[in-house]
């Protein structure tokens, strides 16, 4: 037995002094420690050949002159600078160098991502403090930086958080710093949750009702507070908020300055209780006498593929999103249609004899076919909840499922080649309680699930080859808000198991050792939290 401990300390101390070494996270495909330190002063010059750093360059001399005040200054034209950003080709899509001398730093990438990560991990290797939200004074031997040479790659290009801003709704502000603190860990995807039953939070102009009457719920409101399980709160206030098209304009802006895309989720034919008290002569037959409840127990909350009125009305919401988000997916839902929903309905009993459809799951498969015939005449690609995939030739190609109900979704979809992100609920549902405890906060459902769970998560749970990793996407976890009624409480219960997600989506799973991150973790990156005033969860396991 002791032999056997000392064997697992000879093997792991190498790995832990890594460890303290690399402040990086996620972990960098490789990191090199060298003799020395460059000294960062407000006398040292930066260059650029190339305009595809001016996001990253920008973001971190924002960040020095907010938390060191200085004011770097661009090198003139033929002079020697000691931050230096150079194109070099052969660096594929997100990946970066970094080395750092004792007299000049140069980050090396193609890309706009690429040199933005690099700056990310440059940020890392300097004290915490640069990450402050407030402008303070720092002493100027804060600003030390550690001799080291980085190469690195994401092992997934999908690496995505979702935030649910319908059940709660979340400010501009917070959404902004959401996204920022996504980036700061290289996850690249925000997923949007912008309606549900709850709240329907995206301004469509065709359609204003949407927000006069779905963005609202509570006393005087057509809809009532307590939809369960959003039953947490002051009940006795109106619940309001929505996003209006300008803030959304200004968001995807600053997102797509920190190489995130956004991919809002329009969630439908299911949860959409919102819109349909706001336009139930368009989205329900009223001679529908079905008489279903959903798991959430909301009654009547889902659009009837039966009616063309319902088309035209989604059709047009889509033609006002596609001019606010650019990222070529869109997010339309499809999880959790109630059963014996349109059992009663005349318009879809009608479809149902005119397409030859046997039940309610051909009549989903073929509103998805049709709205996947919208989003490809918009020129944008469908992702939805797994259960879209109910016939595997109806959706076209490009088509991405997100298996959220563990793997088996996934690993079936990829059987018949089509692309999956995989979210499964018992390790990357962050609504879910850290430990089951009587009174804390998240629910039960999925979990417990702690950072160490999240970290121990790998789609398919053994390396996978070539030919099925290129339908295997990314990552992706997700924060239903119905626990998380303010900022503090949504932020505790995202990190620190975001650090986790965000090495399992970018380091290859090879590399990764819980011991070794836990530490990581510890010693650099909860102080840069602290830095940024977010309330997480403590216990690092």
């Amino acid at each position: 037995m002791k032999e056997t401990i000392l064997l697992l300390l000879l093997v792991l101390t190498p790995t832990l002094l890594t460890a303290q070494n690399n402040p990086i996270l996620p972990k960098p495909l490789s990191y090199e420690s060298h003799t020395g330190a460059f000294t960062l002063t407000d006398k040292i010059t930066y260059s650029s050949n190339t305009p595809l750093a001016n996001n990253a360059l920008h973001y971190l001399l924002h960040q020095l002159e907010r938390n060191a005040h200085y004011t770097l200054k661009q090198a003139p034209k033929g002079m020697p600078a000691q931050l230096t950003y150079l194109y070099r080709s052969g660096l594929d899509g997100e990946t970066y160098t970094l080395e750092v001398k004792p007299h000049n730093i140069l980050i090396n990438a193609s890309s706009t991502s690429g040199f933005f990560y690099g700056t990310i991990s440059l940020m890392q290797l300097m004290d915490a403090n640069i990450w402050g939200q407030e402008k303070v004074i720092h002493p100027k031997s804060l600003w030390s930086i550690k001799s080291c040479y980085v190469t690195d790659a994401p092992y997934y290009k999908w690496r995505g958080m979702m935030l649910d801003s319908a059940r709660n709704f979340f400010s501009k502000a917070y959404v902004k710093k959401f996204i920022d603190r996504m980036a700061q860990h290289k996850l690249n995807v925000f997923h949007w949750h912008l309606t549900d039953d709850e709240g329907w939070r995206i301004e469509i102009k065709k359609y204003p009702l949407l927000t006069e009457i779905g963005a609202q719920r509570g006393p005087g409101t057509k809809l009532p507070f307590s939809l369960y399980p959003t039953m947490r709160g002051p009940k006795e206030k109106v619940q309001k908020g929505f996003y209006t098209q300008e803030d959304i304009k200004e968001i995807v802006a600053y997102a797509e300055k920190r190489s995130v895309h956004i991919l809002p989720e329009i969630d439908i034919p299911a949860h959409a209780k919102a819109a349909v008290i706001s336009y139930p002569e368009l989205l329900q037959d009223p001679n529908d006498r079905s008489n279903y409840i959903s798991v959430q127990k909301v009654s009547n909350n889902t659009i009837d593929p039966g009616l063309k009125s319902s088309y035209i009305f989604l059709e047009d919401v889509i033609e006002e999103v596609v001019t606010l988000f650019p990222y070529k997916y869109i997010h339309l839902g499809g999880d959790e249609v109630p059963k014996g929903a349109w059992k009663g309905s005349p318009s879809v009993k009608k479809l149902m004899q005119k397409e030859h459809l046997k039940n309610s799951n051909e009549v989903q498969a073929y509103f998805f076919s049709k709205m996947d015939k919208i989003l490809k005449k918009h020129h944008r690609n469908l992702i939805g909840w797994q259960e879209i995939q109910r016939n595997h030739n109806q959706l076209r190609d490009e088509t991405i499922i997100m298996a959220w109900r563990g793997d088996g979704k996934g690993i079936k979809s990829i059987k018949h080649k089509k692309n999956v992100i995989f979210a499964p609920a018992q390790f990357l549902y962050f609504d879910q309680q850290y430990v089951k405890e009587k009174g804390a906060l998240g629910h039960t459902w999925a979990g417990p699930t702690n950072t160490k769970e999240v970290y121990s998560y790998q789609p398919l749970h053994t390396p996978i080859s070539s030919q099925v990793k290129q339908y295997v996407k990314g990552i992706h976890a997700v924060l239903w808000s119905e626990h998380a009624l303010n900022e503090n409480i949504a932020d505790y219960l995202v990190w620190p198991r975001a650090l986790a997600l965000s090495e399992v989506a970018w380091s290859s799973p090879n590399t990764r050792v819980w011991l070794e991150f836990q530490k990581r973790m510890t010693q650099y990156a909860l102080p840069r939290l602290e830095v940024q005033n977010i309330n997480y969860y403590s216990k690092t396991h």
